[in-house]
């Protein structure tokens, strides 16, 4: 390593790490990019290996090659040969992993504890090195990603990306379907094999890839291991893929999916870019897209239009490099003109005045390595017809963003209508004019966030109780400051009707938008959720504006609820079941709500502010109706496509840590040896796991199966004789595997990485008990006490419960035809 650590410091501050960490980006010998990220508060260290190559790199008789592949490298590798190898070692070790394939890019992403990671970074190394290509392995991959494909029509995802093929050049990859299925990939399996060992020969060299770790390991260790490691990658420099400029002229196109959610729109505009052109002047396209973000344009647009969602990014899905808007709702062809106007207008205003000064955005630890990788696997692989190259200067983005340069992308509502549909997916979508003559919205100015004077800071005491026995309670003080401390918090929360709670949450945060915006410019943020303890909001930022914030928060919060909520189904069908239980108490559990609001406060916020927030909510609080329709035992989900799927839920016997740790074991313990039984031994479907989820602390497990062809009756049988003939034995672990699970399990769920997460595990501790002296102990140390004391014999008790039936348990059932009640 050259020069002092406090250079490594100031590379992770630039990157948006924690205080603390340290960063060092190099490259090797052999070509190979390196990442490695000291951040001494982080739980697990997180792998990743990445390859500068997509889905739009694939040959064009073989549509989905790419994917494939990815999938391939999970069936075995010289060194571990065995499919499913990596599922079972990383689930031993209370791990997590999972793969990408993205346009220009793909990457493989491991989660481990961190005495594991030199063993990791081994496997991790050899199935992207020398992956195994048995043909009868391929085959059968080949109909796991038929499945895939078929059951991702009923995601909008997949229709979205094929209408915005309709954007691009005839003859570009870019506007063909790469998800890949048997059609577009053929069924001999040896010339598929073949075919991916060239692909593979040709692409998967160290001149095209990056690793990149990030964890507590101290940084000489991490870049001696990636060195090490990266040394058994194959060697050779790959010439750039010539990537042509995939965009035809500006143009909108209207686009709806077959299974589409009545009601449903959305609107995208986007302003492609050079790649080298935009990665020259980043940070000036950060602080256009912050002034686009700051509040007022969202405010504009809320005078007129119901808007629930308004996000600006810079990097888009399926769009390469672009400056991009997306708006929600957009229903009609009047709304989508306002809004496009209003865009446009806010657009020029943003190039002319920058945000000056940006705040800084949140670094999520389990994003930025995948990302960290993604871009140094990138680097020099491309060539962009429409860039000027890195010498240009900044005014060469102007003719790129001005305002007819936009491509616009409706997600319409299904109405009746003359609609062309793509032969591949079933995309409905027709040509969307882009007209110009709408009158722009009167400008609004964002929420304004007034600024107090602050006391002589002071050193803040313990946790203390402020206030009880008043209809409220208060708290104040921190038991804890990470080195990313926000300055200041400020957490509320009260009881709430949870019979409409979905709708009143979406029009709550939908009131709020202009406010969450103006705050980030503040470099503030603010949370506004509910569960089946109440509705709360936590905010965070300086202390000077926090009152005003969380005021305004309260103010935006709907007592009634004026409009229905239906939100859209996203991803695959398992994983919407899935989310069913983080949303729902567990079947058989009243919500528990604490019907006095409470408050937890610290660094300088004004505890007589809250206070009087407290007394404002104390005293309008009626007799809210906390009753909520729990679904039945065999509950079966309305048509979400052309799968069947079965979801066993399990909910744990209370909400102490002791459960939520000994289901999070099972979890482990089964997951693994779940999906062989349903996919390689029964061939059942493509997707077949078990997870661990939970609702306002409550515990359960979800044993889901998602298949194209199996009865769900079939599907349930399985899961239950998985239960009864295996889910025991998993569980009856020698007293070594005992110690090495739960060491593992600490690793992944132990002490908090950042200060946000410290503050929301603190806050729903207190929520959960609010009479209990002030987290003493911290909750994850109560936890790990509970985790430490916990025996074999009380793990394989719980798997013997949820064989025999006698634990809380719904299923959740799908199939194409079925009907909700």
């Amino acid at each position: 390593m050259n020069g002092p650590a406090a250079t490594y410091d100031e590379a992770a501050r630039s990157a948006g790490l924690p205080l603390g960490s340290c960063l060092v980006e190099r490259r090797l010998d052999n070509g190979l990019w390196i990442a490695a990220a000291q951040v001494p508060s982080a739980r697990v260290q997180r792998l990743v290996g990445a390859v500068g190559v997509g889905y739009l790199d694939e040959p064009d008789d073989c549509r989905g090659l790419a994917h494939l592949l990815e999938h391939a490298l999970f069936l075995g590798s010289a060194n571990f040969p065995e499919a499913g190898e990596l599922a079972r070692w990383i689930g031993e070790r209370g791990g997590r992993y999972n793969a990408r394939t993205d346009e220009t890019v793909t990457d493989v992403h491991l989660h481990l504890p961190p005495d594991e990671a030199d063993e990791g970074l081994a496997r991790l190394v050899d199935m992207l090195a020398r992956p195994c290509f048995e043909p009868a392995h391929i085959a059968h991959e080949v109909e796991v990603l038929d499945a895939e494909f078929r059951a991702r029509l009923a995601d909008p995802a997949l229709h979205r990306l094929a209408a915005l093929g309709r954007l691009c050049r005839e003859g570009h990859p870019a506007r063909l379907c790469h998800a890949g299925n048997r059609k577009s990939l053929g069924d001999d399996a040896a010339h598929l094999a073949t075919r991916l060992s060239d692909f593979h020969t040709r692409h998967y060299r160290s001149g095209g890839m990056a690793l990149a770790m990030l964890g507590p390991l101290p940084l000489d260790e991490q870049l001696a291991l990636l060195t090490h490691h990266g040394a058994a990658l194959p060697v050779g420099e790959l010439s750039p893929l010539q990537r042509s400029w995939r965009w035809g002229e500006p143009a909108g196109v209207a686009w709806h999916s077959s299974q589409t959610t009545p009601g449903t729109s959305a609107l995208e505009l986007i302003w492609p870019l050079p790649q080298a052109l935009a990665a020259a002047h980043g940070e000036w396209l950060e602080a256009v897209a912050a002034r686009l973000s700051d509040g007022r344009l969202a405010a504009t647009l809320q005078a007129a239009v119901e808007l629930d969602s308004f996000d600006v990014t810079l990097t888009p899905q399926g769009v390469g490099t672009a400056l991009a808007l997306r708006l929600a709702p957009a229903p009609d062809e009047e709304t989508v003109q306002t809004l496009l106007a209003a865009c446009r207008t806010a657009l020029e205003r943003a190039l002319a005045s920058p945000l000056a000064t940006r705040p800084a955005a949140p670094v999520e630890l389990d994003v930025w390595p995948r990302r960290c990788a993604c871009r140094l696997a990138g680097l020099g692989s491309s060539s962009d017809s429409g860039s000027d190259g890195l010498a240009a200067p900044r005014e060469a983005l102007q003719p790129w963003l001005a305002v007819e340069q936009c491509r616009l992308l409706w997600q319409s509502p299904s109405a009746p209508g003359s609609w062309k549909r793509l032969a591949e997916t079933g995309t409905a979508w027709h040509p969307q004019p882009l007209a110009s003559e709408t009158l722009p919205l009167p400008w609004r100015a964002a929420p304004a966030l007034s600024a107090r004077t602050l006391r002589p800071s002071v050193d803040e005491p313990g946790p203390y109780l402020v206030n009880q026995g008043v209809g409220f309670q208060l708290w104040a003080g921190d038991p804890l400051r990470l080195p990313d401390a926000a300055p200041a918090s400020f957490c509320l929360g009260w009881s709430a009707s949870l019979s409409r709670q979905a709708a009143r949450l979406a029009q709550w945060r939908q009131n709020a938008l202009p406010l969450r915006q103006a705050a980030a410019v503040h470099g503030l943020e603010l949370r506004c959720d509910g569960d089946a303890r109440g509705d709360w909001l936590i905010a965070t930022g300086p202390a000077e504006r926090l009152d005003a914030l969380v005021e305004l928060a309260v103010a935006c919060w709907p007592e009634t609820v004026t409009r229905p909520h239906d939100e859209a189904p996203k991803g695959l069908l398992a994983q919407r079941m899935l989310t069913r239980l983080e949303t729902l108490p567990p079947p058989g559990t009243p919500g528990q709500q604490s019907r006095q609001p409470l408050a937890w406060v610290h660094g300088d916020t004004d505890t007589q502010a809250a206070e009087t927030l407290l007394r404002r909510l104390a005293a309008r609080r009626r007799e809210d109706d906390t009753s909520y329709e729990v679904p039945a035992e065999l509950h079966w989900l309305s048509a979400q496509g052309d799968d069947h799927a079965a979801m066993l839920e399990i909910a744990g016997p209370d909400d102490t840590p002791r459960s939520r740790w000994l289901l999070q074991l099972l979890a482990q313990c089964h997951d693994a040896a779940f999906h062989h039984e349903m996919r390689q031994r029964r061939g059942l479907g493509y997707v077949a796991a078990v997870r661990y989820r939970e609702a306002a602390g409550y515990p359960r497990l979800g044993y889901v199966v998602q298949s194209p062809g199996t009865s769900v009756d079939a599907l349930r049988q399985a899961i239950g004789q998985f239960l009864t003939r295996q889910g025991e034995a998993l569980a009856r672990l020698d007293q070594a595997t005992m110690t090495s699970r739960k060491r593992a399990l600490l690793a992944a769920a132990g002490p908090p990485e950042t200060h946000a997460e410290a503050v929301a595990r603190l806050w729903h501790a207190l929520r959960r008990h609010p009479l209990a002296d002030a987290w003493q102990p911290l909750p994850w140390e109560a936890e790990s006490q509970t985790l430490a004391s916990l025996h074999a014999d009380e793990l394989t008790a719980m798997a013997s419960a949820i064989a025999e039936g006698r634990l809380t348990q719904r299923w959740w059932l799908h199939e194409p035809n079925a009907t909700a009640p």
